[in-house]
């Protein structure tokens, strides 16, 4: 049944590459899981995941075997815009993990953020909860894909105004990542986690479309992960 599931999702966002549309300036490469319908670097990023994970939770039984299905992890991300003015985005990442079943997870996540170009020079605060899914599990090795999303808030109103776009963003915006992730283990408990992610800032239009210029890049994080009894 859960290979069944996850041919039917690809073979879904498979279909619909061929007619898909960007976001103006995007390139397929600059945000692989963008086009229309799927948009996961918008609030569809946290609303399918979601119904995914509800989907197998429904259709799936629960799997007695689980052990250790609670863990931690801290990490740093840092991530690049391409397009103008190029912000540059390292974070700091904490956040707890639950395995639902083999293949899933659920967590939460709490991101520090500190936005960088020639207008912007801020600090944000966000909360972002996300899904995993795993297409290898193995004791020593895992390979997942995530996606989520929440809000982030701040210390200034963001994006700025440049010399290109005069819109001037909010304090309160949405963000959604999504990408994929590894995690080896080098102890019964501790693994190291890495992999490469999209990121996306806007506020969906909440004051108009004069009031949102969005952020787009892309990164990679490390970090370490600690699973608990």
């Amino acid at each position: 049944m859960t290979k069944k599931i996850i041919l039917v999702l690809l073979f879904i966002c498979s279909f619909h590459t061929v007619t898909a549309q960007y976001s103006y300036g995007d390139r397929w490469y600059n945000n692989p899981l963008g086009f229309e319908p799927l948009k996961l670097h918008t609030s569809m990023g946290f609303i399918v995941p979601a119904v995914a994970v509800g989907t197998c939770l429904l259709l799936m039984k629960k799997d007695p075997s689980l052990a250790r299905r609670l863990s931690f992890y801290n990490e740093i991300g840092v991530s690049w815009g391409y397009k103008y003015p190029y912000m540059f985005l390292p974070s700091n990442n904490t956040g707890i993990n639950y395995q639902l079943r083999k293949f899933m997870s659920v967590g939460v996540e709490l991101d520090v953020l500190f936005p960088r170009d020639d207008f912007n020079q801020t600090t944000g605060f966000a909360i972002r909860p996300f899904a995993r899914f795993y297409a290898l599990n193995k004791p020593g090795w895992r390979l997942y894909f995530e996606s989520g999303g929440g809000f982030v808030y701040t210390a200034t109103e963001f994006p700025k105004p440049t010399d290109q776009d005069g819109r001037l963003g909010l304090k309160l915006n949405g963000l959604t990542k999504y990408g994929l992730g590894s995690e080896i283990n080098v102890t019964e408990k501790t693994a190291v986690m890495f992999g490469v992610r999209h990121v996306h800032i806007s506020n969906g239009n909440a004051k108009g479309v004069e009031r949102n210029p969005s952020h787009d890049s892309n990164g990679f994080f490390v970090g370490l992960t600690h699973t608990l009894k």
